[in-house]
């Protein structure tokens, strides 16, 4: 496919994609708003509104007036926007079948020089060795595991209480959670990671039947199969062999059923996981609805393995759109942005199915790719795309 013909009909692609999520606000201005928002940030890989606006002109019209337009709409409050997140998790909830993952996590939007951001707040930087406190927004997400790498966001959500909101982290966690529960009818199952370990999460997860497999800390306490109570730590300690198994070339994996008395009289399932002798122990605790027929403790490892995933996905939307460098000051315009980036690495996605099988060939043949292996499958698609359709795209140079 020649250069020119392959730019084209990946355009094509896109700006399609864009104007089938734009039929569903009547309002012109609306739709051009969203079929620029969309491709731009495609294109232009960053979320400036000012290099939207120059990847979507092209040169060929106004770029400042272009930003002042995309300003305006994102932050108008004469119109209702949140049809496009509902869709999002609607569409992604249709693709969650009964051993689909959902991987979730907490992940921090740090704007350290910030003062003037409407609910501006204080989190844990993720980019600081130290993890020290800097100003902020705490972001809930949640995707669906397809496939070898593909991850279609259900939902991208700040938290209000760093905001000061009349609420808690877990609340807004289990409203989250709940609504993507509905929404999906009950199916997949939830991977979380050791900051969901929470006794005030798992109880309401449990008797809402949410299906879920996730890492303890060590220091929580359970109660065994004979009445006692100790850490799950030295519970894993008694599973542990005592000779290494010759076989156990992927690790060695050894599970127990427990009760967590505080949270809920139904029987959990405690799952200890070594790769090699002397490392540390995965420990991963099953809820009861993810205790189905068929999966042994080894698929929960693996399930809990596949959860890197959304960390990924964080990496992608955050390098790939240059996520924490916005320059947005509302409430509203924040979230309005978050969910046009969703939409933008859902389309990115979608080059993980068949029918986008010949554009993902004659992009790994394009004359301008680099002759190297390629780590982050959807860090290069998403690159190799801004080179390719941006009128002056930002190439970066090896270093000497």
């Amino acid at each position: 496919m020649a250069t020119r013909t392959f730019s084209v009909a990946v355009r094509r692609r896109l700006y399609a994609f864009a104007r089938s999520l734009a039929s569903a606000f009547t309002d012109s201005r609306r739709q051009r708003f969203l079929t620029d928002m969309i491709p731009g940030l495609v294109i232009a890989h960053h979320v400036h509104l000012a290099a939207i606006a120059r990847a979507v002109c092209g040169g060929r019209a106004n770029a400042h007036a272009a930003e002042k337009r995309l300003s305006r709409h994102l932050g108008s409050e004469h119109w209702d926007m949140s049809p496009l997140a509902d869709k999002m998790l609607a569409d992604a909830a249709r693709l969650v079948g009964d051993d689909t993952l959902i991987p979730a996590d907490l992940t921090d939007l740090a704007k350290p020089y910030a003062r003037k951001l409407e609910g501006l707040g204080h989190v844990h930087d993720g980019s600081d060795p130290d993890e020290r406190l800097a100003a902020g927004y705490a972001v809930f997400e949640a995707y669906a595991r397809l496939g070898r790498w593909q991850l279609f966001p259900l939902l991208l959500e700040p938290l209000k209480t760093y905001a000061g909101a009349p609420t808690s982290e877990n609340e807004e966690i289990l409203r989250h959670v709940t609504a993507i529960h509905r929404a999906t009818a009950g199916k997949g199952t939830w991977v979380l990671d050791r900051g969901f370990d929470r006794r005030n999460l798992f109880g309401p997860l449990v008797r809402k039947k949410v299906a879920f497999v996730a890492r303890l800390l060590g220091n929580r306490h359970v109660q065994a199969a004979d009445g006692r109570t100790l850490p799950a730590s030295a519970l894993a300690e008694e599973l542990r062999p005592v000779r290494w198994p010759r076989r156990a070339r992927r690790g060695y994996t050894a599970c127990a059923r427990v009760r967590l008395p505080e949270v809920s009289d139904q029987e959990f399932l405690l799952v200890a996981h070594w790769r090699r002798p002397g490392v540390r122990v995965l420990l991963l605790l099953v809820s009861p609805q993810a205790r189905r027929p068929g999966r042994r403790a080894e698929w929960f490892v693996k399930a809990y393995r596949r959860r890197w995933g959304v960390e990924d996905a964080t990496r992608g939307v955050k390098q790939s759109f240059a996520l924490e460098a916005f320059l947005v000051r509302s409430w509203r315009s924040l979230r309005r942005l978050l969910w046009l980036v969703g939409w933008a690495f859902w389309w990115l996605n979608l080059w993980g199915e068949p029918g986008y099988d010949r554009l993902l060939r004659a992009l790994w043949a394009h004359p301008w790719r680099l002759p190297k292996g390629v780590v982050y499958l959807f860090d290069w698609i998403a690159r190799m795309l801004h080179y390719v359709l941006h009128p002056k795209p930002r190439i970066q140079m090896a270093p000497s």
